[in-house]
Parts: C-alpha cells; structure tokens; sequence
C-alpha cells in the first residue's frame, strides 16, 4: 500500500481552465452574432477577439485553480499526517472562503489532538520516559549495520529525553527495526527477545520471513498473552529490496529522483499468534529499485515529526555519510537546549551505482 507524497498535480487548474476558456470563448461568438457585423472582416475581428477573451478567461481560471488546488493539496497532506499520528501540523489559513475555513477546522483539530496527546504523557508521568538502566541496555545492543553488496548502509538513533525502545541493524543481506509495543517492563523484556530471536535466525541463513517467523513464535510461547513487539525489515539483493512489516506503523520511505513513495506492509505484532495466522497475513511488498534509489526507514516519532520527511527528500541523493549527519544534525539542533522529545531512528539503504 503506497502514497506518493507532492505537490499539486493541477488537475483543478486545468479543468477550470478549459471550462471557463470554451465559455468565455462561446459569451465572445455569441455577442458577435447579437451585434450582427457588416462585413467579413468585422465577422473575422470579432471571432478574433471571442478567441482572445477566451485565452484570457482560461489564464484567469488557471491561476485561481492552480491557487485552490495548493492548499487542497496541502490540506490532504495534514490530514494524511494525521492518519498517520502526527500532531505539529501546520495548514495556510489566510483568506476567508470554503476552503480557508476547511483548514482552520484542521488545525483545530491537530491542536485538540496535540494538547490532548500532551495530558495523556502528563497522566502517565514516569512509565512514558525510557529508564536510564534500560536506555544503557539497549544502547549496548544496538548492532552496528554492516556493509551489504551493492549498498551504502547506515543507521543511528537520536536520543530523546523520553520514549521508545528501539533496535536497529543490518546483516547477510537484510536491514531491521525492531520496537516496544508500550513502555512497560514487559514491553522491555519483548523487543529485546524480539532482537536477538531475530538476529540469531538472520546469522543462521533465514530470510527476512522466516526470521519473523521464528521470533514470533519464541515471543508467543515465552511472554504472557498479549505482549508483542513490532518490527520491519527490508530483504535488500541486487535486483531489488522486499518489504516486511510485523506491526510496524511507520511507512518506508523510497527515495527517487527527488520525490518520495510511502510504503507499508500487513502483518501482526510479533507474539500474538502461535503462527498459523501471523504467517498468512505476513504480506511483503517486493521494490524494483535502481541505482541511487535510496531506502529510509524511521519510527513512529519520526513520522510525528513535521520536518523530516522534507529533509529526507532534500538530502537523499548525497552519499549517505553526508545524509545521515545532515539529516539527524539538523533534527537535533531543532530540538533546541532541552534536546528531542522522542528517540528518532533512522535507518537508510541506498542502491550503489
């Protein structure tokens, strides 16, 4: 399931254009006929100017359309960033016709949801921030992305001061993001069971599929019901790259010629289903990719953020040393004296040429 992220594509523009253009054009022949000429050449001066007063209604209506379709545009990419669990949206709101106020009713909206997002974190106080001891542990199991064939991989984590416990690496073949399903203890104990089942089936040969597989089924059989972790992992040859996703909300970001495709994989948290059902809706989406094509991978408190997926499809075709320091230097210096909110991670595959 995909969604391009972009501009307006002017369809709004082009209609009106052609609407107002030929009525335009038809009031001109019309008032000629009325006026009833003498001659030809007054015949021929007037279809003229019918045409001209045409042109100009349909560049009129071009604009005024191209105006519209903007902030509908803009519009449709807030509440995308809604749906998706982003708060900071920002939406035009000057002018005071339909369309001004279809946005001012979405900026509400992202307002009442940020403030109550914000009472919620208040209400549950400690158990939303990362323990020092668990943040130190996950930072000491974090494994270092090695070189893939053909790839430029790099992965980091900009620490927060809460949230979030995040794994990331890459090996034979496969990049991988796993996470907590909540902040509790259990939830500790899950995504790092989660890490190691799955790192130890990659280092065993499987594939990204059966590595899920098998670390749902160790997660089903040794934690309590109901305790999960979410996880993505991205299957990278020289003639593409497979997408799964276990429970993963965040999209992958597949960089191109600087515009960006959102995709998404089906498939259930890691240890809710002994195995029957979470292999069936295990859906992988396979990507042809082509060189200088690049991969990025984040979590859920990067999507909630308002700037980085425009830095992302600024920085993308720059070697990905330069594009992992420009992109997360950019986020944490935005975060200003008190640092991040959230972790964000950031995990990039980029096809050589």
């Amino acid at each position: 399931m995909s969604r391009r992220g972009g501009r307006s594509t002017g369809r709004i523009a082009l209609r009106m254009s052609l609407v107002c253009g030929l009525v335009g054009a038809l009031g001109g022949v019309l008032l000629v006929v009325l006026m009833g000429p003498d001659d030809r050449k007054q015949w021929l001066f007037g279809g003229l100017m019918a045409l001209v007063v045409g042109a100009f209604v349909a560049f009129v209506a071009w604009v005024q359309g191209g105006g519209i379709g903007s902030r509908l545009t803009d519009l449709g990419l807030a509440v995308s960033k809604l749906g998706r669990g982003g708060t900071e949206v920002r939406v035009r709101v000057a002018g005071s016709d339909e369309v001004t106020a279809l946005g001012r009713a979405v900026q509400y909206l992202a307002t009442d949801l940020s403030a109550m997002f914000g009472e919620m974190e208040k209400a549950r106080g400690a158990s939303a921030s990362m323990d020092p001891a668990v943040r130190e542990l996950r930072d000491k199991a974090l494994t270092a992305p090695v070189g893939i064939d053909g790839w430029e991989v790099d992965a980091a984590i900009g620490n927060g001061t809460r949230g979030g416990l995040d794994y990331v690496g890459a090996q034979n073949g496969i990049a991988w993001v796993i996470s907590a399903e909540g902040a509790s203890a259990i939830s500790v104990v899950a995504a790092r069971m989660a890490r190691d089942e799955i790192v130890r089936a990659i280092e065993a040969g499987a594939n990204a599929r059966k590595a899920l597989a098998h670390a749902n089924k160790v997660l089903f059989q040794r934690l309590p019901r109901g305790a999960c972790a979410k996880a993505s992992l991205i299957e990278v040859a020289a003639d593409g790259a497979k997408l799964y996703q276990a429970g993963y909300r965040a999209p992958l970001w597949i960089c191109r010629a600087g515009d960006v495709l959102e995709l998404a994989a089906e498939g259930l948290a890691l240890g809710l289903d002994d195995g029957p059902v979470f292999e069936k809706g295990l859906r992988s989406e396979k990507l042809e990719i082509t060189a200088g094509v690049r991969l990025v991978q984040t979590n859920e408190a990067g999507v909630r953020m308002q700037d980085l997926l425009d830095l992302v499809r600024t920085h993308s075709p720059k070697h990905t040393a330069a594009f992992m320091s420009l992109v997360l230097g950019t986020i944490e210096g935005g975060g200003g004296a008190d640092g991040l909110r959230e972790d964000v991670l950031l995990l990039t595959c980029k096809r050589m040429g």
